[in-house]
């Protein structure tokens, strides 16, 4: 199967607002001064491109031994970077979770499946230099809650793994033990209906026009809602009631419900898209609380 989307670089519009986000991810972290991981950070490159950078945050010394998290970021596959997240994944590390927090090469010039490639070769990059890590719950806000759950859901169907890479029959690495999608785009068309800003523009460098039909084949499987859920591991997912994304994050809950998949839908009064990292809110704080409940719950090592 080729791949469905050719590489292009990205329009003047996009170029101007990657730096805008990197300044208001600074004011961002001005205004809430997170605290921060407990240990300094470590980066390491997982690939060729400049952007395939993992960043690790070293659990606290003294907590209780936890599973990995892997962290994507969002931005609408367009925009955004893991450096912005860093200081507020602090709360993961604290609580005892070593965190890999992820950046990925954006779309246009990297369209899928290209990221969904890159954070595989993560998970090669982990399984290789952190020999420790035997499984990870994987989270991600925003297009980073998308990728997060696409990966959460192919790392239990390798048959789905192969359709995304077809040089990975077998799966992928290490074993994923929970989803965390915080406001995620879980399926493709109702956040456009509902008035998401840039949502036409973001689809498109993503997936192409192609994405825009009600119905896809599997090379334009973009979203969870677009794949078969038959094995999806325990699922927390995380929204704001004020976010054009809430019915998104409330339709992959109503599915999930209807299987035997286990889900947890938290929605939070009064709060927009982006409220994790940006912004100043008392339910960002909430929000981390009800993640370390829910990872304790499903965490092998909190058994």
């Amino acid at each position: 199967m080729s791949d469905p989307v050719v590489p292009r670089p990205a329009p003047l519009k996009i170029r101007m607002l990657r730096p805008a986000i990197r300044a208001f991810g600074a004011l961002s972290r001005m205004r809430r001064r997170p605290a921060g991981p407990p240990q300094p950070p470590v980066e390491s490159a997982y690939g060729d491109d400049p952007r395939e950078k993992i960043t690790y945050l070293a659990p606290k010394p003294g907590a209780p031994q936890r599973g990995a998290v892997l962290y994507f970021h969002g931005g609408g596959w367009i925009i955004g970077s893991k450096d912005t997240y860093t200081p507020f994944l602090g709360f993961l590390a604290e609580a005892g979770h070593p965190v890999f927090n992820v950046g990925y090469p954006l779309a246009p010039e990297n369209p899928h499946p290209g990221i969904l490639r890159s954070l595989f070769r993560a998970l090669d990059w982990i399984a290789e230099h952190h020999p420790e890590v035997t499984g990870y719950h994987t989270m991600g806000d925003s297009a980073g809650g998308n990728l997060c759950a696409m990966v959460g859901v192919l790392a239990h169907a390798p048959a789905l793994v192969a359709q995304v890479d077809p040089a990975r029959s077998q799966g992928l690495p290490l074993t994923c033990h929970s989803i965390v999608s915080l406001y995620g785009v879980l399926d493709r068309l109702s956040w456009i209906e509902d008035g998401f800003p840039g949502a036409d523009m973001m689809l498109e460098c993503y997936a192409g026009k192609g994405a825009f039909e009600e119905e896809v084949g599997p090379e334009l499987a973009i979203t969870p809602m677009d794949l078969p859920l038959e094995a999806v591991p325990p699922t927390l997912l995380t929204v704001g009631s004020e976010d054009p994304l809430l019915r998104s994050s409330r339709l992959f809950a109503e599915r999930l419900g209807a299987g035997s998949g286990k889900v947890l839908l938290r929605e939070y009064p009064g709060e927009p898209h982006g409220f994790f990292n940006f912004g100043k809110s008392g339910s960002a704080e909430r929000m981390n609380a009800d993640i370390l409940d829910f990872l304790a719950a499903e965490d092998p090592a909190s058994a």
